[in-house]
C-alpha cells in the first residue's frame, strides 16, 4: 500500500518560515487570500471591481 502525500505549507515572516497552520485563523486567512491573488495574477487574472459594492 502506497503512503499518501502529505504538504506542509510554510510562509516567511520576518525572514523566519512558520508552519501556516500554527498562525492565528484571522492572519491565515489573510495570507491565503494573498496567495490566491498572487497565484490569479501570475496566470494573468485581472480583477474585476464589483459595481453592486461601491458606495456612489
Amino acid at each position: 500500500m502506497k503512503k499518501p502525500i502529505t504538504t506542509r505549507m510554510l510562509v516567511s515572516i520576518n525572514g523566519k518560515y512558520v508552519p501556516l497552520d500554527s498562525l492565528p485563523e484571522e492572519q491565515r486567512k489573510k495570507i491565503a487570500a494573498e496567495l490566491n491573488d498572487r497565484a490569479l495574477r501570475s496566470i494573468g487574472y485581472v480583477p474585476v471591481k464589483d459595481s453592486r459594492s461601491s458606495t456612489a
